[in-house]
């Protein structure tokens, strides 16, 4: 009788304890299903705002490695893809641009979207102020006749993939007059994406020159920081980004950019070596920008060393 009774009391203890167990794993589980639930409910309810900051260009300037690097910053929200919401998508409407945004978790976040077809398009500027006559306005700039060889490099190797006629510069850049004067090709875009002054004139129409950060490229190529800590202040934002997390590729000979343990850098198209160009042809791309240059400097109230 008493080894019976042994018997069933251990019985009832493993029961009892095997109960206790399964209970205990039970509620554990339950409690992170509901934990879970919230977090992935909080994450896909997180809202999303228009961008109060547009990169517009310029193109070949410099805009994809200015985004990713102010995206070091924690208050930036960044759109990774260009959504050619006000010059080729705008038809699609505001919901359809909203949707585009990342989520933000605070109000005093900054959603900045970049697309460097913006700056050349004459339908842009009125687009971007009826949504908002505020936005703040980031353009970068470069050099402009390293901007068209720039431009021009591309434009080549996009042909060279897809098997079509190689242009040559000096044959696409220039047209000759009636007078027998060769002028610049205003039907030639890495031309004409250079003549800064013709597209700021269109935005100045709608903007104060208070809504534009004229960000130097040439100088954010080899400093990067000190053109962000411009473009902290003119986002309204604390300084945040530091020089760790500017780290440079000697191999590609441009900075990448550390947020966390993980560098990004461009892609291998970004930073090509440029196709070559005669001597003849870079003076008279200087020649024939340096009026349109003036006039961009006077506009601006800024000026650049781009002798």
């Amino acid at each position: 009788m008493a080894k019976f009774s042994t018997r069933c009391v251990i019985a009832c203890l493993l029961t009892i304890g095997m109960c206790v167990l399964q209970y205990n794993l039970f509620f554990r589980n339950f409690k992170f299903k509901l934990w879970f639930n919230k977090e992935l409910k909080s994450f896909n309810q997180l809202e999303k705002k228009f961008p109060s900051a547009l990169i517009v260009g310029v193109r070949k300037g410099g805009t994809r490695a200015l985004l990713d690097a102010i995206a070091l910053h924690p208050k930036v929200r960044i759109v990774r893809r260009e959504t050619h919401f006000f010059d080729a998508n705008y038809s699609l409407g505001y919901d359809w641009y909203r949707d585009q945004m990342p989520g933000v978790e605070s109000d005093d976040e900054v959603v900045i979207e970049k697309t460097p077809a913006y700056f050349t398009n004459e339908n842009v500027p009125k687009r971007v102020y009826e949504m908002d006559p505020n936005m703040k306005l980031i353009l970068i700039v470069r050099h402009p006749v390293y901007r068209t060889v720039s431009d021009f490099t591309q434009v080549y190797y996009n042909k060279l993939e897809q098997n079509k006629s190689l242009p040559v510069l000096s044959v696409e850049a220039f047209r000759t007059d009636e007078a027998g004067m060769e002028t610049i090709n205003m039907e030639y875009k890495p031309m004409t994406n250079s003549l800064y002054d013709l597209h700021i004139s269109k935005w100045l129409k709608y903007f104060k020159i208070e809504n534009f950060l004229f960000v130097n490229g040439d100088v954010f190529r080899a400093n990067p920081l000190h053109e962000l800590r411009r473009v902290e202040e003119f986002l309204g934002l604390e300084r945040s980004i530091t020089p760790s997390q500017l780290v440079f590729d000697y191999n590609k000979g441009f900075f990448c950019f550390r947020k966390t343990t993980r560098i990004r850098c461009l892609g291998q198209s970004k930073g090509r070596k440029h196709r070559s160009v005669s001597e003849d042809v870079v003076l008279k791309l200087s020649k024939m920008f340096e009026d349109h240059n003036q006039n961009f400097f006077r506009l601006i109230n800024r000026t650049y060393s781009w002798d």
